[in-house]
């Protein structure tokens, strides 16, 4: 874990959960981590599709200069990736399995930045996950983007068992995911590429079949 965000909720969501595999949503209180707020969001299962942001912090949707509430997760990705990342956020939940994303964002001048996304499993009722806390936060030392974010990619995941006290010992070795065709741009045509793709991954109001 690279960035506060990540590491506050982390320990916090460790701290809720006790002994139990995962905590109930009922026991996460804002206030107590009103300090990352405007970096936090929850994502609720959803029947044969991504999970679906329920809520998402101020600074999130800032970044990418829209509400997110009611959109996949998956949305926040170059599309080649989007089943991968629908795959990756339900297994956090099947598996209880708390994951780190490292990802490069691009933006509207085509520049990249490096965040880090951490997901963790939350249950409304009983034990079965149907929930995801997360936090999503630039690297330490990433410049604040000029414009909106378009899309994200993929550089690695990290699942985290969180019964081992070692914490050194805890991440297991960080798993590369295959590179996104929006990151193999060929020279001259990056531009022309990126605006096409932009209207295909951000849409305005009406939608096509």
């Amino acid at each position: 874990m690279q960035t506060k965000a990540a590491t506050t909720l982390y320990d916090y969501w460790t701290r809720q959960r006790g002994r139990q595999a995962l905590p109930l949503r009922s026991a996460i209180e804002p206030a107590d981590i009103a300090g990352i707020l405007p970096d936090v969001f929850i994502l609720e299962h959803a029947e044969a599709q991504a999970p679906l942001f329920r809520l998402a912090g101020t600074r999130i949707c800032a970044q990418f200069a829209r509400e997110l509430k009611g959109t996949g997760f998956d949305r926040l990705f170059a599309p080649d990736l989007r089943e991968r990342v629908g795959r990756i956020a339900e297994n956090v939940m099947a598996q209880t399995a708390p994951t780190i994303l490292n990802i490069q964002l691009v933006d509207g001048a085509l520049d990249t930045t490096q965040a880090e996304i951490m997901l963790l499993p939350l249950a409304t009722q009983g034990r079965t996950a149907d929930r995801i806390i997360g936090a999503f936060a630039p690297l330490p030392g990433q410049r604040q983007p000029l414009s909106a974010l378009r899309y994200a990619t993929i550089d690695t995941l990290t699942v985290i068992d969180p019964d081992r006290t070692d914490t050194l010992a805890a991440p297991r070795p960080s798993i590369p995911v295959p590179t996104s065709i929006m990151t193999m741009r060929p020279a001259g045509i990056g531009q022309a590429m990126s605006r096409v793709m932009h209207l295909r991954i951000f849409e305005g109001g009406r939608k096509t079949e």
